[in-house]
């Protein structure tokens, strides 16, 4: 056999699609964390074109408030080939140029989206190999697993030394975030359904008297995505999520309660709206996804919320007659060992910690 090139659209025929993704026009739309794409082919080169949303046609001397673009991977054999931030409207990157004296072998390619939804979102176009014969899409993992988080999630400055750094899609990392290993260590497919800052009943505030009701998660989890920005003239959040058509999660974990914890402090009025709106999220996923398992985790940024969570759980399960929810608090993450991330984020090493403790949770479900 002679190797030929090929090029093709990252769409189902040749990709698995990890995460919520979506074909638009010639490209798959990689909205939130970790969304990307997986696929096979037994040859040599390997050529990946991405193609910018509307933070890139921006003029670069306008200083914008959300001008952060997207962070993307490229995963080849489990080694990371390209890790960059997409500042054109369209950038092409020969990713791997295997030696050709070498004889051609099968490569995994993952292809992902590292950085989260609200400040970017990023187009997969083109993709180009010399091989053998066409890609073919990886098979699909006996679990799949869904993560609906926030900065936690979406692993928020993992990639810094310290905590006085500041937010930057470069250096957001969901590669490293405790959601990405955990499904990694169980060897399962996953999606993220996650927003730094966001919250139940406030979004994270300085100020424990005035809530952040414009960052709440509830109206995000039923749409495709939200973006501040726009993709070829596309908003995200027009999309509605298709539930019937898609691949539905055996497991779903919830990972919120940091950002509701800024204002609930220690007020018991706050704390039992953020029980009531805890159970009326497990509801609206549960109606959603009527035969997933659900875990509440909860603690790596500190475990104030854990009790009410479990209480929340405790009444829906009653409530619904539903029983396959669960609660699992999270080890706070430990400076002395571990540092910080940004703006005192878990480090990469905190969240590894996480990862080990939900993992070992969830294969005794």
């Amino acid at each position: 056999m002679e190797l030929k090139e090929y090029s093709f659209l990252p769409t189902n025929e040749y990709v698995k699609p990890l995460g919520r993704t979506i074909m638009f026009d010639d490209c798959r739309v990689l909205s939130l964390s970790g969304s990307g794409v997986e696929f096979k082919y037994t040859g040599t080169k390997l050529t990946v074109t991405f193609l910018g949303d509307s933070t890139t046609n921006a003029d670069e001397g306008v200083p914008q408030p959300w001008r952060d673009q997207a962070r993307v991977a490229v995963i080849v054999d489990n080694i990371i080939q390209l890790d960059t931030v997409i500042k054109k409207p369209k950038e092409v990157f020969e990713v791997c140029g295997f030696d050709e004296s070498i004889p051609a072998a099968e490569h995994v390619v993952r292809i992902l989206k590292l950085s989260e939804p609200r400040m970017s979102t990023v187009g997969l176009g083109e993709i180009e190999i010399l091989a053998y014969g066409p890609a073919e899409p990886t098979p699909l993992k006996d679990t799949y697993i869904e993560f609906i988080g926030d900065s936690i999630t979406c692993g928020y400055g993992i990639d810094v030394p310290d905590e006085r750094h500041t937010f930057s899609t470069g250096t957001e990392n969901v590669y490293k975030a405790f959601s990405y290993k955990t499904a990694d260590k169980l060897g399962a497919d996953y999606s993220m359904v996650s927003y730094s800052g966001h919250g139940l009943i406030s979004g994270y505030t300085p100020d424990p008297n005035v809530p952040k009701l414009e960052e709440l998660i509830q109206p995000y989890y039923d749409i495709f995505a939200y973006s501040y920005n726009t993709f070829r003239g596309l908003k995200m959040e027009d999309r509605k999520w298709d539930f019937e058509a898609e691949r539905k999660p055996d497991i779903i974990v919830i990972n919120l309660g940091t950002n509701d914890d800024s204002y609930i402090q220690d007020d018991e009025d706050k704390r039992q709206a953020f029980y009531k709106a805890y159970v009326e999220f497990l509801e609206k996923v549960h109606s959603f996804n009527p035969e997933s398992k659900i875990v509440a985790a909860f603690g790596l940024m500190g475990d104030r919320l854990y009790d009410t969570e479990a209480e929340a759980v405790a009444a829906f399960k009653e409530k619904s007659g539903f029983d396959k929810v669960y609660s699992v608090r999270l080890t706070p993450q430990d400076f002395e060992k571990y540092g910080y991330g940004a703006d005192w984020h878990p480090s990469a090493a905190s969240h590894e910690v996480a990862a080990r403790e939900l993992s070992d949770f969830i294969r005794g479900l």
